[in-house]
C-alpha cells in the first residue's frame, strides 16, 4: 500500500492512515533523514547493500573469529545511524550534518582498529595497551551517542547510570554498595572481552536477527503481507465487529514476519483503524484493539519478535523448542483479545462488513498465494533441528526464486535494493539497542548487583512465589518502557530470572514469564509506544487508548503466571491429553476473564458478577484438577444466573 493510497474495499474506498507519519513522530527509531540529498542516498544505499550482503554471505559461508564480525557488525550500524539519524533538532534533515560525517568516519576508524588489533590483543594473552583504552572509550561514547539518537533517552540514561554505578560503588552505602571498578576496568570489560559491547546481545543481533530481519523484509515486498490481509478478511470480516477481528487475525498473521509492535500497527492499523470506525467502534477503542492485536505478534512462532533467538542463546536449546513452547500462550493471547472485541460488537450491535466490501480472495491467492511457501519451509527447517541462520538463508533463497512466478511478486534488482537499504534501517535501532544492553550485562557481572537485587526480591516477597512473580512482572514492564522489546528482555532476563531460578522456578519458564512482560510493557501506561501509535492513527486520546488496549491485553498479563505453576501450557508435560486439557480450560478462563473485562454476556452485567466471573476464570486458569471443576461450575451457574436475571426482566416488562 502506497503512503495516501486508497484502500479498495468492495466498491468502496477509504483512506489509510499515515501510518509512517504518526510513527514518525511517537516512534525515535523512526525519526531518521526520509529525504536525503541524490548523493548521499547513494552513499546510504551502497553501505547498506554492503551491510546486509556480508550478513548473508556469512550467515551460510561462516564468519570471522566472534569478536571480529561483531565488531564488524557494529561499525556498519554506528554508520549507518550517524548518517541516517540527525544529532539534534536544528540538524539537517536531507543530508549529514559536518558533525555526522566526522563521527561515521571515526566509527570506520575504530572499527578498522580493532579488527586490526584483536590477533596481537590475544597473543599478549588479553593484556591492553594505552591505545586499546583510548580507542575502547571513544567506542564507548559512539554506541552511547548511538543510542540517543536511534533508541531514545530511556535506554540511554539506563545505561549511564549503570555505567555511573560500575565506578562509584564503593560510595554507595548499604547492600547496593561493591568495591568499585576503574575507568580503565571498565574500559577493558566494555571494548574488550565478550561481555559488554561485544557481548551475547550485539552476538544474536550480528547473527539471528539481522537474517530475519531480511527474511521479513523479503516477504514483506513479496506481497505475502497483501494475502495476509486478504485471509484476515475473509476469516474475520463478515463476522460481529468484523473490521476488529481482521485486526486481530492480520496483527497475528503478519506479526509472525514482523516482530515490531509499533510497525506491525501501522502497517495494519492503516487498513484496519479506518474500518472499524466505519462500522461503529470508538475512534479509541479501533486505536487500542489494533495496538493489543499487534502487541502479541511479538510473541507469535515463529519468528516472534526476534526476542526468541535471545532466549535460545540464554538458554542454550534449539529454536524451535521455544518456538512450539509460544504456540499455546500466544493462542490463548489472541483469544482474548478476540472474545474482548466480540462481546463489545454484540453490547453495541455492530455487524460485520457486507459481502460488497470483501476482497477476491481468489484473486489474491492466485496472485500471492505461492509466497505463503516460504513460511511452511521455514517452519519445517527449523522444527527439523536446522539452525535459525541455515533455515533463513535458504528461505531467503527460496523466496527470492519463488517471487518470479508471477509479475506481482517479482523481486528483481530494484526490489533487492529496497530489501537491502529497508533490512539495514530496520536493525539499526535493533543492534543499537542490544549493543547498549550489554553495558548492563556487563555492569551486572562486574558487581554482582543482580544476585543483590534477587536477594532483596526474595526478602520483599517474604519467600512466596507468588508475591515475587508479581514484583518480577513490575520490574519488567518498568525496564521495558519506551525500550525496544529486545533490549527490554536482555535486560529483564539478566535481572529478573536469577530471582525466579532463586525461587525454584525452571530456567525454561522463568525466560517466558519474562519475555511476556517485555513484549507486554509497550502498551502498558504511562509509557506505552504501540498505544501512542494506535492513538495517533486513531486519532483518539492516548491515554485512553493506552488504558483501553491495557485491559483488552489482560490474558496476557495473566497468562504468565498460569505457565509458572502449569508447565503443561508450554507443553512441559510427558502427557498430550494433560496439555490439551490446560490449553481448553487456559481458554475457558481467557473466555470469562473476557466477560468480567468486557461486562457482557447477552446483557450488560452488574459489578458483583464481573466480580464472579473474574473468581471463575482465575480457578480455571490456576492449576489443578479441582480448581478447574469449580471453576466450569461457577461459570455454568453464572450463565444460568443471567438467563434467570433476562427472563425476569422479561417477564416485568410484560
Amino acid at each position: 500500500m502506497n503512503k495516501g493510497e486508497p484502500v479498495v474495499v468492495g466498491e468502496q474506498e477509504l483512506m489509510p492512515v499515515d501510518g509512517e507519519k504518526i510513527l514518525q513522530e511517537k516512534e525515535r527509531e523512526s525519526k531518521w533523514r526520509r529525504n536525503l540529498d541524490i548523493s548521499w542516498k547513494y552513499v546510504v544505499t551502497i553501505i547498506s547493500i554492503i551491510f546486509i550482503s556480508y550478513h548473508l554471505v556469512t550467515s551460510r559461508f561462516g564468519m570471522p573469529e566472534t569478536i571480529k564480525h561483531r565488531a564488524i557488525h557494529v561499525g556498519f550500524i554506528l554508520v549507518l545511524v550517524f548518517l541516517l539519524f540527525p544529532g539534534t533538532k536544528k540538524a539537517p534533515r536531507n543530508r549529514p550534518s559536518v558533525i555526522d560525517v566526522i563521527l561515521a568516519l571515526v566509527s570506520i576508524g575504530v572499527t578498522v582498529y580493532t579488527l586490526m588489533t584483536r590477533d596481537a590483543f590475544l597473543l599478549r594473552g588479553g593484556v591492553a595497551v594505552p591505545l586499546d583504552l583510548i580507542v575502547g572509550g571513544i567506542v564507548m561514547l559512539l554506541v552511547l551517542e548511538s543510542c540517543r539518537r536511534a533508541v531514545g533517552l530511556q535506554l540511554f540514561i539506563l545505561v549511564i547510570v549503570f555505567i555511573l554505578y560500575a565506578y562509584l560503588g564503593k560510595y554507595i552505602p548499604g547492600v547496593l554498595s561493591h568495591r568499585g571498578h576503574t575507568v580503565q576496568r571498565i574500559i577493558y570489560q566494555m571494548y574488550l572481552t565478550s561481555q559488554g559491547i561485544f557481548g551475547m546481545p550485539i552476538g544474536v543481533s550480528s547473527t539471528y536477527l539481522i537474517i530475519f530481519v531480511v527474511l521479513g523484509a523479503m516477504l514483506e515486498k513479496s506481497g505475502l503481507s497483501k494475502l495476509f490481509n486478504d485471509l484476515a478478511m475473509v476469516g474475520g470480516g463478515r463476522l460481529v465487529g468484523g473490521p476488529a477481528k481482521v485486526s486481530v487475525i492480520a496483527s497475528a498473521l503478519i506479526g509472525m514476519i514482523s516482530g515490531s509492535a509499533a510497525t506491525n500497527v501501522a502497517t495494519t492499523g492503516a487498513f484496519t483503524i479506518p474500518l472499524m470506525k466505519k462500522v461503529g467502534y470508538k475512534a479509541y477503542f479501533a486505536g487500542a484493539i489494533e495496538a493489543a492485536a499487534s502487541t502479541g505478534g511479538q510473541f507469535m512462532p515463529p519468528i516472534m519478535g526476534s526476542v526468541a533467538f535471545i532466549m535460545a542463546e540464554f538458554l542454550g536449546v534449539r529454536y524451535g523448542r521455544i518456538a512450539a513452547a509460544a504456540i499455546i500462550p500466544a493462542l490463548l493471547y489472541f483469544a482474548g483479545v478476540f472474545f474482548q472485541i466480540d462481546l463489545r460488537a454484540r453490547r453495541l450491535g455492530l455487524k460485520g462488513l457486507s459481502k460488497e466490501d470483501m476482497p477476491d480472495l481468489k484473486h489474491t491467492v492466485l496472485r500471492y498465494g505461492h509466497m505463503i511457501i516460504p513460511i511452511f519451509v521455514l517452519i519445517y527447517l527449523l522444527f527439523e533441528g536446522r539452525t535459525p541462520l541455515y533455515a533463513a538463508f535458504y528461505t531467503v533463497v527460496i523466496t527470492a526464486l519463488l517471487s518470479w512466478v508471477r509479475k506481482e511478486t517479482r523481486i528483481g534488482p530494484k526490489e533487492l535494493k529496497d530489501v537491502a537499504v529497508n533490512s539495514a534501517r530496520s536493525s539499526l535501532s535493533i543492534g543499537v539497542a542490544m549493543a547498549n544492553a550489554g553495558f548492563v550485562v556487563a555492569v551486572l557481572s562486574m558487581t554482582g548487583i543482580g544476585m543483590i537485587l534477587a536477594d532483596n526480591i526474595i526478602l520483599l516477597s517474604g519467600g512466596h512465589l507468588a508475591i515475587a512473580l508479581v514484583l518480577v512482572m513490575v520490574v519488567s514492564i518498568i525496564l521495558g518502557m519506551g525500550l525496544p522489546t529486545s533490549a527490554c528482555y536482555v535486560i529483564s532476563a539478566s535481572i529478573a530470572v536469577p530471582i525466579l531460578t532463586k525461587m525454584g522456578v525452571p530456567l525454561f519458564q522463568a525466560h517466558f514469564f519474562v519475555l511476556y512482560y517485555a513484549a507486554l510493557s509497550t502498551i502498558t501506561p504511562p509509557v506505552a509506544l504501540s498505544a501512542y501509535v494506535g492513538a495517533g492513527m486513531a486519532g483518539a486520546s492516548p491515554n485512553k487508548v493506552g488504558w483501553t488496549a491495557f485491559r483488552l491485553a489482560i490474558a496476557g498479563f495473566i497468562v504468565p503466571f498460569f505457565f509458572i505453576y502449569e508447565p503443561a501450557m508450554l507443553l512441559i508435560s510427558d502427557s498430550a491429553l494433560f496439555i490439551i486439557w490446560s490449553a481448553l480450560t487456559g481458554l475457558g478462563g481467557t473466555f470469562l476473564l473476557a466477560i468480567a473485562a468486557e461486562g457482557y454476556l447477552t446483557m450488560r452485567l452488574p459489578v458483583y458478577l464481573r466480580v464472579y466471573f473474574l473468581g471463575a476464570a482465575i480457578s480455571l486458569i490456576i492449576p489443578g484438577l479441582m480448581t478447574d471443576l469449580i471453576g466450569i461450575g461457577m461459570a455454568l451457574l453464572g450463565m444460568l444466573f443471567i438467563r434467570f436475571l433476562k427472563m425476569r426482566a422479561s417477564t416485568a416488562m410484560a
